[in-house]
């Protein structure tokens, strides 16, 4: 461990670049996992179950697209949000 002048100790070990990739491609999956069968069966549900499920589907979708970024590039969205200030 390693303590600077100033802040916080800091480690020294080395960054596993593969487990925020491994931890977003698993989400993705288990998110996919739920919603892939909704949208297969939408149309044998009445509207009002239909609309209560896609409302619910597009978060879920929007969150698993951005999981699905953060595996293929870690750091990107972070780095969209500074870019976007």
């Amino acid at each position: 461990m390693h303590r600077p002048r100033r802040g916080a100790a800091q480690l020294n070990a080395p960054r596993q670049a593969w487990v925020p990739r491994v931890l977003n491609l698993t989400l993705a999956g288990f998110l996919l996992l739920f919603l892939v069968p909704m949208v297969l069966h939408l149309s044998e549900l009445s509207l009002s179950v239909q609309v209560f499920l896609v409302v619910l589907a597009i978060p879920l979708g929007f969150l698993c697209l951005a999981c699905l970024a953060s595996a293929i590039r870690p750091g990107s969205l972070g780095g969209l949000v500074r870019r976007r200030r």
